[in-house]
C-alpha cells in the first residue's frame, strides 16, 4: 500500500498547490476590481472639477466681455 499512499500524498500536494494558486488569483481579481473602482471615482471627481472650472471661466469671460463692450459704447 505504499504506492497508494504516495499517490494520495501527491494528489493532496497537487490540490494544495492548486488551492494556493486559486487564492492568489482571487486576491488579484479583487485588487484589480478595487483599483478600477477607485480609478472610476477619481475620474468622476476630475470631471466635476473640470466642469466647475469651465463654468467659472465662462462666467468671468462673459462678464469681462460685457464690461469691455459697454465701455466702448459709452
Amino acid at each position: 500500500m505504499i504506492g497508494g499512499e504516495a499517490v494520495m500524498g501527491g494528489a493532496a500536494a497537487l490540490l494544495t498547490a492548486i488551492l494556493a494558486e486559486l487564492r492568489l488569483l482571487t486576491m488579484k481579481v479583487k485588487e484589480d476590481a478595487r483599483d478600477k473602482r477607485v480609478s472610476c471615482e477619481w475620474k468622476f471627481v476630475a470631471m466635476v472639477i473640470d466642469r466647475l472650472c469651465f463654468s467659472v471661466f465662462t462666467f468671468f469671460f462673459v462678464i469681462a466681455t460685457v464690461v469691455v463692450f459697454r465701455r466702448q459704447l459709452f
